[in-house]
């Protein structure tokens, strides 16, 4: 069962206990009552039910809960900041959707965007929250792209609150400066607001109070994500074609450069590399990601494009 559906199991429990303890207390004499009570018990125990028929549910669904100075208690949520936070968790879903299905580019409309749309199907307890859902089809029977999408949300979420500085860099080197940017603005309205926050998606339950907010929005202003594409010198020293990895000999001044290769290279071109280029000086084209933290290359990754005799220009 993932912590979304326990956490809506739970909350389920406790209505039923809560309706349960009203109905004890009841008179012979409160019958209007009893009956409204326990039209309302078996629709609670309808709901339990369901969630149990639904165990491994293959649509996204993901829950928000705010707490700090812009929410009364379970009571109510100001309206601008709960508008403008549940606009750019839709909007960094978005991105890590298109992301994750062939890149955003650097400006332009965002791809996917229609196929991103979540619905707030329930408000939910414990402090103030919304329950995003996918809308799909019934009897849905595989995990839907915007359910990775929503999962991968909630680990790079996670990411940037953990007090693990390598597990941050890590993650943020697998996303682009456009999901950045919108992950900027959603932790800079946390800090901004005086916000905690609670994510819960798939198998993972992140909460942020106000240090990790804090660590949050400053790893998120503090980074920034460079592209680029180099031509490097130096000799190839082998590929896994089934692993789709290289290593490449770059000289003295980068050493030897390891990482992945592009998937759009084929099996055949990679036993052609290691047939023509192992042991040969030569040309690798690269795509080269830094992250750069206060202007400080703290991770460099490398992918490998392709590759060119020595004497190409």
């Amino acid at each position: 069962m993932t912590r979304l559906k326990k956490l809506e199991r739970d909350f389920a429990t406790a209505d039923i206990a809560a309706v349960n303890g009203l109905l004890a207390q009841l008179g012979d004499e409160d019958v209007m009552t009893r009956f409204g009570l326990e039209a309302r018990l078996d629709e609670l125990k309808r709901d339990l039910a369901a969630l149990d028929d639904n165990v491994d549910e293959p649509t996204a669904a993901a829950a928000l809960f705010f707490g700090g100075q812009p929410v009364l208690g379970s009571r109510g949520i100001e309206s601008e900041f709960g508008g403008a936070a549940v606009t750019r968790f839709q909007d960094l879903v978005a991105k890590v959707l298109a992301h994750e299905n062939g890149g955003l580019g650097q400006r332009g409309v965002v791809p996917y965007r229609g196929a991103s749309t979540l619905h707030i199907t329930n408000i939910v307890r414990g402090s103030f929250g919304f329950l995003f859902e996918e809308m799909q089809p019934q009897h849905q029977m595989v995990d839907t792209s915007l359910k990775a999408a929503i999962d991968e949300t909630a680990r790079l979420l996670g990411a940037f609150g953990e007090p693990d500085e390598e597990a941050f860099r890590t993650a943020v080197e697998e996303i682009d400066d456009r999901v950045l940017g919108t992950a900027r603005e959603f932790f800079g309205l946390m800090r901004q607001r005086g916000a905690t926050l609670r994510v819960v998606a798939g198998d993972r339950d992140n909460s942020f109070g106000a240090e990790a907010v804090a660590r949050a929005a400053d790893r998120a202003s503090s980074t920034v994500l460079q592209d680029d594409e180099e031509l490097i010198a130096g000799q190839l020293a082998g590929v896994l074609p089934d692993a789709h990895q290289f290593e490449f000999r770059a000289g003295a001044d980068r050493g030897t450069l390891r990482g992945r290769i592009d998937r759009a290279l084929t099996a055949d071109q990679l036993g052609r590399f290691n047939r023509d280029f192992v042991n040969v000086d030569g040309k690798g084209r690269f795509h080269v990601k830094r992250v750069l933290r206060d202007e400080v290359v703290v991770r460099e990754t490398y992918t490998l494009l392709g590759l060119e005799p020595s004497d190409r220009a």
